[in-house]
This record gives C-alpha cells, sequence and structure tokens, in this order.
C-alpha cells in the first residue's frame, strides 16, 4: 500500500511540474487580444517559391501556429506571459531590444528537439506573441539562423 501512495504522489508531483505548451497561454488569454489566430502551419508553405525547398522542408517539421496581438492594457498581458515562461519550462535563446522595443525568442525542448517557439515582440504600446509547434533539431534551427545570416556574438 505505501509503495502504491509512493507511486501515485509521484505521477502528481511530475504532472504538475510538466511542461505546458504555449496552447495554454493562448487559451487563457486570447479573449483579451485585440487579434488572435491559430493555423495549421502546412498553409504557410504555400506562400513560398519553389525555389525554396530548404524553407519548405523546415516548414514540414512546424505543425501548428498562433498568433496574438495585444494592444489595451498589453502590459498585464506581458507580465502574465512572464510567469507562464518561468514556470512552463521555456528556455530564453536570445533577446533584442532597441529603445522601447524587444524580440525574444523562447523555446521548449523534449528529447533533444525543440518543441515549441515563442517569438515575443513588444513595442511602446503593443505585445505581439507568436507560438510555434515544432519537431525542429538544434541543427535545423543553426540553419534557419545562418541561413538568414544571423550570427551570435
Amino acid at each position: 500500500m505505501k509503495y502504491f501512495l509512493f507511486l501515485v504522489a509521484l505521477v502528481v508531483l511530475t504532472s504538475c511540474s510538466a511542461q505546458t505548451s504555449f496552447k495554454t497561454f493562448y487559451t487563457d488569454n486570447n479573449q483579451h487580444a485585440d487579434f488572435s489566430m491559430g493555423f495549421n502551419t502546412s498553409l504557410v508553405g504555400s506562400f513560398f517559391s519553389d525555389d525554396d525547398e530548404e524553407m519548405k522542408e523546415l516548414i514540414k517539421k512546424a505543425k501548428h501556429t498562433r498568433i496574438m496581438v495585444f494592444s489595451d492594457n498589453w502590459e498585464k498581458t506581458n507580465s502574465n506571459f512572464t510567469k507562464f515562461i518561468k514556470r512552463s519550462g521555456f528556455d530564453k535563446l536570445l533577446k533584442i531590444r532597441d529603445n522601447d522595443d524587444k524580440i525574444s525568442l523562447f523555446i521548449l525542448e523534449e528529447k533533444e528537439l525543440i518543441k515549441e517557439i515563442i517569438v515575443q515582440i513588444s513595442t511602446g504600446d503593443k505585445l505581439v506573441l507568436l507560438g510555434l509547434k515544432t519537431n525542429l533539431t538544434h541543427d535545423d534551427l543553426a540553419k534557419i539562423f545562418s541561413d538568414n545570416h544571423i550570427t551570435f556574438n
């Protein structure tokens, strides 16, 4: 009986500390957004030219995209987003700041795969959040950055 209780407690504790997807944040906050939309990422592939095969291959590894735009009371949503990021296991990959404008990139990893990417863009009066469900490797992400001439110093 003690063994059974121990297993139940272990399952409950691990489920409480489980990583949370951006879908949770989207569901909880999209009613406050000025604009929100979710769509299958395969639709995005149709916007690339036939010559851009590498990007089309990477898009095949993405599943779903969610976009949220906030202007009214965006500071409160930004605060809620920061709390969400801290408790859900996302890692900050990069942050770019120029005066009041900020761009941050967060990733959620599972078994050596990048399962989710969130881009946070905030200006003086707006907040844009872009969530992407993926199955990217670190090499895929490095290729995206190198193909776009983005380097880290």
